[in-house]
């Protein structure tokens, strides 16, 4: 596969990265779906899904609140993987050189919804004017806008960066790229424990333990124990008869009209 075709592939992985916001976030925006399917575009599945796990890992405890931006796990997870691909480098200096592209990104997007702030205003006057289809124009320019900066930034990154990327990973001594393996071996665990202060609670912390004593002691498999943890959720929350109930009282909403 020539460089061109990889770089359009992978710009249209960054472009997806806003349009999953757009068709209702499906959550498929995230390094641990990206980075699989970057992998699979250079001929590395394997490497893209473990890059994509770590990276996960990191980025878990990264969420928007208010007006506070995250870093774009999404367009770095891409780069990052790729760029790790490219260059033979394993997983944990790809974490390292994903975070500043992250941050990159998110200040590239700030401008972009800095020049969206005066078509606020043309949609403020459109919505006072009773115009919705105005308003629903500068929505779709702006989404259009920020699909197009996304699919920019890895299509050039890619095309432009791979060479340069291994020229100068080549010219870092080893001391330093196994200093930054070793400091990016930490951040997941950073991810890991920011995630665990906003779900942890009374409730939840027999089933932590229980996780870490099967892994740890019963060398039980993730894919065991993530089986074992749909089974307690469907049968704690009782998913059917939810869903039984809902539909009974849809179907007497609709006797009543």
């Amino acid at each position: 596969m020539s460089v061109g075709l990889q770089a359009f592939l992978l710009g249209l992985l960054g472009a997806y990265c806003w349009l999953d916001w757009c068709i209702g976030f499906l959550y498929c925006n995230r390094p641990i779906v990206l980075c699989p399917l970057a992998g699979l575009i250079l001929n590395d599945f394997q490497t893209g899904l473990l890059i994509g796990a770590v990276l996960e890992t990191y980025f878990l405890g990264s969420v928007v609140i208010g007006a506070y931006v995250a870093p774009d796990a999404g367009i770095s997870g891409i780069l990052a993987c790729a760029f790790a691909i490219k260059s033979g480098l394993d997983a944990d200096a790809a974490l390292v050189m994903a975070v500043p592209i992250a941050v990159v990104m998110t200040q590239l997007q700030n401008i972009l919804w800095t020049l969206y702030s005066v078509m606020a205003k043309i949609a403020d006057k459109h919505a006072e004017n009773g115009n919705d289809k105005g308003v629903y124009r500068i929505m779709v320019i702006q989404m259009i806008g920020n699909t197009l900066l996304k699919f920019f930034v890895v299509y050039f990154a890619w095309l432009l960066g791979a060479d340069k990327v291994n020229a100068f990973m080549d010219m870092i001594p080893p001391v330093i790229l196994n200093g930054m393996a070793k400091a990016g071996g930490v951040l997941p665990a950073i991810g890991m424990a920011i995630l665990m202060i906003m779900i942890m609670n009374k409730e939840n912390v027999p089933y932590y333990i229980l996780g870490f004593f099967l892994a740890a002691y019963l060398k039980i498999p993730i894919i065991g124990i993530a089986v074992l943890g749909l089974i307690l959720v469907f049968t704690k929350y009782n998913f059917v008869g939810a869903f039984k109930t809902v539909g009974k009282e849809r179907k007497s909403d609709d006797n009543e009209y």
